[in-house]
């Protein structure tokens, strides 16, 4: 039979003969409300906290309810059963805020205790109790999902409320944050999407679109029919630009994805040099490098678009008819390259922004996507390196770049 009454310290306070008798012959499960006042109203039982304590032992649920009045009048409403099976079956039919649990139960012993109960009480917060001699064992309970644990011997009324509140709290944060990583996860995963389709569907109709206009160059009669077809052949790369930008950007997110690999950085070098090589001459501008011969280091492919991101730039952002330098040198445990302009410079202010995403700055007109120097810089931090600019003392600037001979 389960009774629900107030509770006070003794009989006096209206205890039944059947609660105090339950407790003394270790019969099972008795059910109170862990009220002190015995005026109080349904609306005060109403809004207490749901308690269900597991616990074989009279004596130490009798000092667990004591506890609760003591504490915090009104604030409880405890459940005590002395099985787990009896105390699964209560989780089966009730609600609750925050669980109780003697691992040390007639029916079940251990982690098994803990486990038995998880796979009932969904996301409740379970606060193990143990006995002096076996706090190892509720250290492990813990580590398995358990809120907290709690010595029965050094229990008080102030610890035992506080571990109640800051597990439910704890909780209540677990399941916001639970929540929010599954709006993150869908946000996600929408994004991903829309970047599979700009990276293929889009691409593809880029592609349609250059083949057109090419052929449109080919055909035009007339002046104007033909600088149309080229104002559309360099816009239509331009977007393919952009568009490749932004995925290699996207995959960057995740830097350590990528898969390092021995690789010659002067060999890295000679290409991007050989992949500029048409954009510097339309600017009758000259390409100097000094290397140092073969520098192995662990590496990305994905490294040469650093080279070639920084020649680029600074062929870009140059003057016609200038020079630009590119070295590599061995700096003990890195290897270090500097790509050097003569351009107009980084003005101070916009240094700090500069490896941003979208980062744009007044260069005289020149254009780009505004993720260059952004994917530059996730390429090094994938590669545990830096990315830095400095100014260049005879004007323009140097980028400086260092890379970890091993990772």
């Amino acid at each position: 039979m389960e009774h629900r009454t107030p509770i006070g310290p003794g009989p006096e306070a209206g205890n039944p003969p059947s609660l105090r008798s339950a407790f003394r012959n270790r019969q099972s499960p008795v059910e109170w409300s862990a009220i002190s006042n015995p005026q109080s109203t349904q609306s005060e039982i109403a809004h207490a906290a749901r308690l269900l304590l597991a616990e074989d032992n009279p004596g130490d649920a009798r000092m667990i309810q004591e506890l609760f009045a003591e504490a915090a009048p009104g604030g409880f409403a405890l459940t005590w059963r002395d099985s787990v099976v009896a105390a699964v079956q209560c989780l089966r039919e009730a609600a609750f805020d925050a669980v109780l649990l003697d691992l040390s139960l007639p029916d079940s012993m251990g982690l098994a205790t803990l486990a038995t109960v998880q796979a009932h009480a969904g996301d409740l917060p379970i606060i193990v109790l143990t006995g002096l001699d076996d706090t190892e064992l509720a250290i492990r309970a813990v580590e398995a999902g358990a809120q907290d644990y709690l010595v029965k011997g050094e229990l008080t009324s102030h610890v035992l409320t506080r571990a109640i509140y800051h597990a439910m709290a704890r909780k209540r944060l677990e399941r916001a944050l639970g929540e929010r990583t599954a709006q993150l996860e869908e946000a996600l995963n929408i994004r991903n999407l829309f970047i599979d389709i700009i990276r293929h569907d889009i691409m593809n109709l880029v592609m349609v679109i250059q083949g057109a206009t090419d052929l449109l160059a080919e055909d035009a009669g007339t002046e104007l029919q033909r600088e149309l077809a080229h104002t559309a052949q360099s816009n239509a790369l331009k977007l393919a630009e952009i568009i490749r930008a932004a995925s290699l950007y996207s995959r960057l997110e995740s830097p350590e994805a990528l898969e390092l690999q021995p690789l010659d950085l002067d060999a890295l070098m000679h290409a991007a040099l050989s992949e500029v090589q048409e954009l510097a001459a339309q600017k009758h501008q000259q390409l100097r490098y000094r290397g140092s011969g073969e520098c192995f280091a662990a590496a990305s492919p994905l490294l040469s678009n650093v080279f070639t991101n920084l020649l680029n730039n600074a062929i870009k952002y140059s003057p016609a008819g200038q020079r630009i330098e590119a070295s590599l040198s061995d700096g003990g445990d890195c290897y270090s390259v500097a790509v050097k302009d003569w351009g107009d410079g980084i003005a101070d202010s916009d240094k700090p922004q500069l490896f941003t995403r979208f980062a744009r700055f007044d260069q005289k007109g020149v254009k780009g996507t505004g993720l260059g120097l952004a994917i530059v810089k996730r390429i090094m931090q994938a590669h545990h390196g830096r990315v830095w600019i400095e100014d260049n003392p005879e004007g323009g600037s140097i980028f400086y770049v260092t890379i970890p001979k091993a990772p």
